[in-house]
């Protein structure tokens, strides 16, 4: 997640949403004073390469960083971390900043997001069979909605659909005066060419991604 002051904006990073190339578009055009969390090594790798910023202002006040980058996620010594829910955040900066800032997340069909988590856990074969896949309950690991809602109520201005990622990034720069942004291809390599969820996802795959994301579904009237 980011807080950009400058731009008065505030970025909710969510699961399988590609939040990863929009944090580093963001982090290029961050300033000194900005709140960037942390990601993996390898996503830091290419962050670096493509000239955005390094994780900084995310630690508790006092907390300095020691000669080894802080992991992501929760941890001691964090204050801001990578996929923190909104809720945290706006009790973290407080309730003005909050107000005053544009809060914005990006959102993904359920079906997408459970196919493209499946080929990121298991990338070569042979992989498990998708129907094990969601037994093993890790495909409600990419289950946005406690992110950017407080009590089921949606507590974000603004979140940007996948399938309309880059005219909905349009507007948004231009509505916050930055610059267009230009995604770097993040963990895309991992989910094959041309397979597609309709393919990929059996009926009681279908069946059990329904029930677990019914709160997505019904918000944002996915469909099959």
């Amino acid at each position: 997640m980011l807080v950009m002051h400058n731009a008065g904006l505030i970025f909710v990073r969510t699961r399988k949403t590609a939040g990863t190339s929009v944090e580093i578009a963001l982090s290029r055009h961050a300033g000194q004073r900005d709140i960037i969390t942390s990601m993996s090594p390898r996503d830091e790798a290419l962050r670096a390469a493509e000239g955005g910023r390094a994780p900084q202002n995310h630690l508790n006040p006092g907390q300095r960083p020691g000669p080894e980058p802080v992991p992501p996620g929760r941890g001691p010594g964090v204050r801001f971390y990578n996929h923190m829910p909104a809720s945290e955040i706006r009790d973290a900066l407080g309730a003005s900043m909050w107000a005053r800032y544009l809060t914005v997340c990006l959102e993904r069909s359920p079906y997408e997001k459970v196919t493209s988590l499946y080929f990121h856990r298991h990338r070569t074969e042979p992989r498990i069979p998708i129907d094990e896949f969601i037994e093993s309950g890790e495909f409600r690991d990419a289950f946005n909605w406690p992110l950017y809602t407080d009590g089921g109520e949606v507590v974000v201005d603004v979140i940007v659909r996948h399938e309309h990622l880059q005219s909905g990034l349009d507007a948004l720069c231009a509505r916050v005066g930055l610059p267009a942004l230009t995604l770097p291809r993040a963990k895309s390599q991992f989910r094959p060419p041309g397979s597609d969820y309709r393919q990929v996802l059996t009926p009681a795959a279908r069946q059990a991604i329904e029930e677990a994301y019914a709160a997505e579904f019904t918000h944002h009237g996915y469909s099959w």
